[in-house]
């Protein structure tokens, strides 16, 4: 089923290198349109190892069929790769890549819309200066709120992989666990709009930018 989601992607991608205006497509430069080697079955069932859950079907096909990385939405697609620490999500290839993901951090509860609003809660208890006695009191009571806010900040990423780098500060999320598997977020916290659903799972996302790109080179 999902073999055929992916039949002729990576041609038609591999296909756009060479097209006169390629470098017009935003986020072309970071990618080239060049996509690494897919993944064997045996390296897809480490990097779950790892995870800790099974990847998200559509995702695991892509691995499989299309590339482990490279070409795709915004300056491309970060790609699965066995470190020293693990499989974790880095940015080979690509001119600009989002911050690496682990396979142990990608595999933790999806809880971000909880954060969020442990995090909007925090916000309003931030401490202030009038309300103390003195700096001393003021300078400890900030330091213990802004290492929980913090700590609330980057736990919201959580059960997903930063997929991929969309510029100014803004990536690209897939979800790994929890109801919301399988879907692309954006992290949007650089304009204070936290983590929000793309409606997309990611099947159509990448072939929503495959169309586009194609559309707009007109071939």
């Amino acid at each position: 089923m999902h073999e055929v989601t992916w039949a002729g992607v990576r041609e038609r991608v591999l296909r756009l290198a060479g097209h006169p205006k390629a470098e017009k497509v935003f986020g072309a430069r970071g990618h080239g349109f060049r996509l690494g080697p897919v993944l064997s079955e045996e390296q897809v069932r480490a990097v779950e190892v790892d995870l800790g859950v099974g990847l998200p079907a559509q995702y695991r096909s892509f691995l499989l069929h299309v590339g482990a990385g490279g070409a795709g939405p915004h300056y491309g697609l970060m790609t699965p790769s066995l470190g020293d620490d693990g499989w974790q999500w880095r940015g080979i290839g690509l001119a600009f890549s989002a911050q690496p993901t682990t396979a142990e951090f990608a595999g933790l509860p999806f809880v971000a819309e909880v954060l969020q609003g442990e995090l909007d809660a925090l916000d309003a208890q931030e401490p202030v200066e009038d309300a103390f006695a003195t700096d001393e009191e003021f300078r400890h009571a900030h330091v213990a709120w802004d290492a929980r806010y913090e700590e609330l900040y980057d736990a919201q990423t959580a059960g997903a992989v930063f997929l991929s780098e969309q510029g100014c500060g803004y990536t690209s999320l897939l979800v790994m666990t929890g109801p919301h598997r399988g879907a692309i977020w954006e992290d949007l916290r650089p304009m204070d709009r936290g983590l929000e659903p793309t409606g997309h799972d990611f099947a159509r996302w990448y072939r929503n930018w495959l169309e586009r790109t194609e559309q707009q080179l007109n071939t």
